[in-house]
């Protein structure tokens, strides 16, 4: 079928049975990789597909970090601990002299979502 001469024609249906056999390897692969879904996934028979809640972003409030009623003694105490661990020396070398609360700049969500972690961290 090709000699020397090679036409147009037959470049074309050389062309097309080559793309036809890439496209039927690809959706072999695909079956195949669908078949793995049914055959590795198990889902759960006891809870019905329309029981099951819709995902909802959920309302989260921030909560106070630090209530005004705590006692400031408490306050440095933690936070002088926390220092005291963070540069690796005893508490007693360590005189807080004062503690300025920094505003912060921080989106509303990004907030949530700390807060939301915390809540996870203290299960």
């Amino acid at each position: 079928m090709l000699g020397d001469n090679i036409t147009i024609g037959q470049v074309l249906i050389v062309t097309v049975f080559s793309m036809g056999i890439v496209f039927l390897a690809l959706l072999v692969i695909s079956y195949i990789i669908d078949g793995f879904r049914f055959v590795f996934y198990k889902e759960n028979k006891g809870v019905d597909k329309r029981q099951k809640k819709s995902i909802e972003p959920e309302k989260i409030e921030p909560k106070e970090i630090f209530n005004e009623e705590e006692d400031d003694e408490e306050l440095v105490a933690v936070i002088t601990a926390a220092i005291a661990t963070n540069i690796s020396r005893p508490a007693s070398e360590i005189k807080i002299r004062n503690i300025k609360r920094v505003p912060t700049n921080t989106p509303v969500w990004a907030r949530a979502g700390r807060f939301k972690q915390f809540e996870l961290i203290d299960r």
